[in-house]
C-alpha cells in the first residue's frame, strides 16, 4: 500500500520550489528525511520544528540572526574544501527561553541539509547524521543502574541504553547535548559526559550545547582543559538568549 503523507506538514515543504502539494503520496524524500528524523532522539514536541517555524524566533530576534547564519554553514557538509562547521553554546540563566527548541530545530535543519546535500553531490545520504542527547534523561539512566543492591537484570535495563546513547553521542556527525550544566552529578557521570565532549572537540565534530550556566563556569563543572577547548572562539560560538546575565555582551561570529 502506498504511504499517504500529510503534505501540509512535510518538513521539506519550504525546500520544495512548488511546495509539497504536488508530490506523490509515496514520496521517497518524505520517507527518507522523516525516517532519519525519527531516529535522532529529538523529543516528539520538537520533531518537526525548523529554524523558520520555531516559536522562539519572534522573541529571540538577536539570537536567531546568528542562528540563521549558522544554518547557512550546513552547506559545507559535502564540501571537503570548506572550513569545519562550528559548534554552538546556547545559554541563559532562566528556563523557558527557547534553548532546547532552538537546538532541536538546528538538529532537524542539519538532517535536512545532509540529506539534500548528499543528493545534490550524487552521494548516499548519511543514515544517522545527528543525535539529540537529553543529558538529564541520560543521567536518570546512570542513577538507575548505580543504586545499591539493584538486581543485575534491572541494572542492565538501565545500563544498556545508557552506553548506547553515550556511543552515539560521541561519534555522530552532529549532536545536541541538551543541558550540560550538571552540577549535582557524580564525578563518574561527569567523567562520561567529559568523554563525549572531549571526543567531539578533538575530532572537530559540530555540537550544539544548551546550558543554564555561563560558558566561563564550565571549568567548575569539568576541568580547565576541557573548558578551554569548548570555549575556543574559532570553533564554538556563544549565543545568549534573553533573560540571562550575558545580555548585551558581544556575540561570537557563527560563520
Amino acid at each position: 500500500m502506498a504511504m499517504i503523507i500529510n503534505k501540509r506538514n512535510c518538513i521539506l515543504n519550504s525546500r520544495n520550489k512548488n511546495g509539497c502539494s504536488n508530490c506523490p503520496n509515496a514520496c521517497q524524500h518524505y520517507i527518507g528525511v522523516n525516517g532519519r528524523l525519527a531516529n535522532v532522539g529529538v523529543p516528539t514536541n520538537y520533531s518537526q520544528v525548523t529554524v523558520n517555524t520555531s516559536p522562539v524566533r519572534e522573541g529571540q530576534e538577536k539570537a536567531y540572526g546568528i542562528v540563521d547564519r549558522y544554518v547557512e554553514t550546513f552547506k559545507r557538509i559535502y564540501d571537503a574544501s570548506a572550513d569545519n562547521i562550528k559548534s554552538l553554546y546556547l545559554f541563559s540563566v532562566e528556563t523557558g527561553t527557547g534553548k532546547t527548541t532552538t537546538a532541536a530545530a538546528l538538529l532537524n535543519e542539519y538532517v535536512i541539509a545532509d540529506y539534500l546535500g548528499a543528493l545534490k553531490a550524487g552521494k548516499q545520504p548519511t543514515q544517522s547524521p545527528a543525535y539529540f542527547l537529553d543529558v538529564n534523561a541520560w543521567q536518570t539512566l546512570y542513577n538507575g543502574f548505580n543504586r545499591s543492591n539493584i538486581p543485575q537484570d534491572v541494572a542492565e535495563r538501565y545500563s544498556r541504553p545508557y552506553y548506547e546513547m553515550m556511543e552515539r553521542a560521541k561519534y555522530v556527525p552532529f549532536a545536541v547535548l541538551d543541558d550540560i550544566g550538571v552540577r549535582g552529578a557524580s564525578e563518574a557521570f561527569r567523567s562520561d559526559l567529559h568523554t563525549i565532549i572531549n571526543h567531539r572537540v578533538t575530532n572537530g565534530l559540530p555540537t550544539v550545547y544548551t546550558s543554564n550556566i555561563p560558558i566561563e563556569e564550565l571549568e567548575t563543572v569539568f576541568d580547565r582543559r576541557l573548558y578551554d577547548r569548548v570555549r575556543d572562539k574559532k570553533q564554538c560560538a556563544v549565543i545568549a538568549f534573553e533573560g540571562e546575565s550575558l545580555r548585551g555582551k558581544r556575540y561570537f561570529d557563527a560563520n
